[in-house]
């Protein structure tokens, strides 16, 4: 399975590195917030990987880290030895999940090839399947991956989407049951753009996100909010 997307260079993805991003062709969600339902889930395109790691070489000394995200990574088979590849060149490598494999998420962190986890928190336990977009959603899934980055060692982010059809007080307290006891956590505004897989969806209102994080505070040691 090949990526489908490389942004050459980023200085958002991965905080204090300047990154290269590649994008995994498939997710096992459908959130109807996503930015890259259209870019990513029905792309034609696969980038060889000869091809992205012939420009990593290439960009050796001139980028620091590379962000695998997608799309869902932990669906690829081979995403394992492709990371391999990548941790062989010197390169930090952030991993962007949602937390359905958390036994090849052990596995990369067990074998130090991953060095940084952002992990999406879509919801409070009772809306997870809606805001998912997906009926099939193992919540003992995600709550292992929530566990495993806890306990892991590594530097690691929770975060969630901030949508008004999506989120009130009481999914942020559900939210905040989930990742109790966790280092931190991003609250991000949801954008309105092109792409997104369910038009006419709203933002957050800032003053309602900076209530959102306080409660959240009672949760989570550093709760921050993310585009507002």
């Amino acid at each position: 399975m090949e990526f489908v997307g490389l942004d050459k260079m980023s200085m958002l993805d991965y905080e204090d590195y300047v990154s290269a991003v590649i994008f995994a062709p498939k997710c096992n969600f459908r959130c109807p917030f996503c930015h890259n339902g259209d870019s990513v889930l029905n792309s034609s395109i696969e980038i060889p990987f000869k091809d992205i790691i012939a420009y990593l070489e290439s960009r050796k000394g001139l980028l620091d880290a590379v962000v695998v995200t997608g799309g869902e990574p932990t669906l690829m088979p081979d995403l394992e030895n492709k990371i391999r590849q990548i941790k062989e060149l010197g390169y930090e490598v952030k991993l962007d999940t949602n937390g359905t494999n958390p036994e090849l998420l052990k596995r990369l962190i067990d074998e130090k090839l991953i060095d940084y986890v952002a992990m999406d928190i879509k919801n409070s336990k009772e809306k997870y399947p809606l805001t998912a977009g997906s009926k099939f959603v193992d919540l003992e899934k995600i709550k292992k991956s929530i566990d495993i980055l806890k306990n892991s060692g590594i530097r690691y982010e929770f975060r969630t989407t901030l949508v008004k059809e999506f989120h009130d007080f009481s999914d942020i307290k559900g939210i905040g049951e989930l990742v109790k006891g966790s280092k931190k956590l991003y609250l991000q505004k949801f954008v309105d753009r092109e792409g997104v897989i369910q038009k006419g969806l709203h933002q957050v209102d800032e003053d309602i996100a900076l209530l959102y994080k306080k409660d959240l505070e009672n949760y989570v040691s550093e709760v921050y909010l993310r585009g507002y």
